[in-house]
């Protein structure tokens, strides 16, 4: 076999290696987004759970309901904060102690509860205008148009485990060929799902669209990661405000 197919093979198992922590990577982040936002909005949407026999269709459409039920949270919040104007509520709760005649204490502990009170409209706020939501969504129903979606998750990498105390020296001498055909057994499914008409060298075709795949893929990350700074930022700001 040719020194080219084998750097294509190689490249295909690299981007596949790629993917699989991605795909990992995705659950953890957004399911640290989605306990911030659960704390904030005092929703309980549910937690992304990602096993190796995962279906990776399935997944992305987990991920791509989380983000939808998230985008209608904010929208019915910010509508109605749209009808009740936050700044008249604050003049008014602010007037209200004035004319009680309260002392510094009293005007204090008010205070703390109108930025308590605003806390949510600003995370909606800035949730809304940045468009996060809606661009995770977007990019999310880009990536799950490419032909991979019927494959599970461990179609394209299997963490090693430790081997088992009761595991024989015969068992313990086959599993490089195990490995081998595993290896053989993965790349043919990648090929075969990855697989474009007239294509010359379907290795190297497979191995060009996963590392597509997995660049997309970064975008989406940085996305996550920028959602929750946004929601870590609005609920650090409002904690030391009403913590003063």
């Amino acid at each position: 076999m040719s020194s080219e197919s084998e750097k294509d093979k190689e490249r295909l198992i690299q981007a596949a290696k790629m993917f699989f922590f991605h795909v990992q990577d995705f659950a953890s982040v957004t399911n640290t987004l989605t306990e911030l936002f659960n704390r904030s909005m005092n929703t309980q949407i549910l937690l992304m759970a990602v096993k190796n026999n995962s279906n990776i269709k399935d997944f992305f459409e987990q991920m791509l309901k989380i983000f939808k039920e998230m985008q209608s949270v904010v929208d019915a919040k910010h509508d109605k904060i749209q009808k009740e104007s936050l700044g008249s509520k604050v003049a008014m709760a602010m007037y209200s102690v004035f004319q009680k005649g309260t002392n510094v204490e009293e005007l204090h502990q008010s205070a703390k509860e109108v930025f308590k009170s605003a806390h949510t409209p600003v995370i909606i706020s800035a949730l809304n205008s940045s468009n996060i939501l809606g661009s995770l969504e977007s990019s999310l129903s880009h990536l799950m148009k490419f032909p991979i979606m019927n494959l599970q998750l461990s179609d394209f990498y299997t963490e090693d485990t430790k081997e088992q105390s009761d595991v024989t020296t015969s068992e313990r001498t086959r599993s490089p060929d195990s490995s081998k055909a595993t290896m053989i057994d993965t790349l043919k499914k990648l090929q075969d799902a990855l697989k474009t008409e007239d294509s010359k060298n379907p290795i190297e075709s497979a191995a060009d669209l996963l590392e597509q795949i997995v660049k997309a893929m970064g975008p989406i990350l940085e996305i996550l990661q920028k959602a929750i700074k946004t929601m870590e930022m609005n609920i650090s700001v409002f904690k030391k405000a009403s913590d003063k």
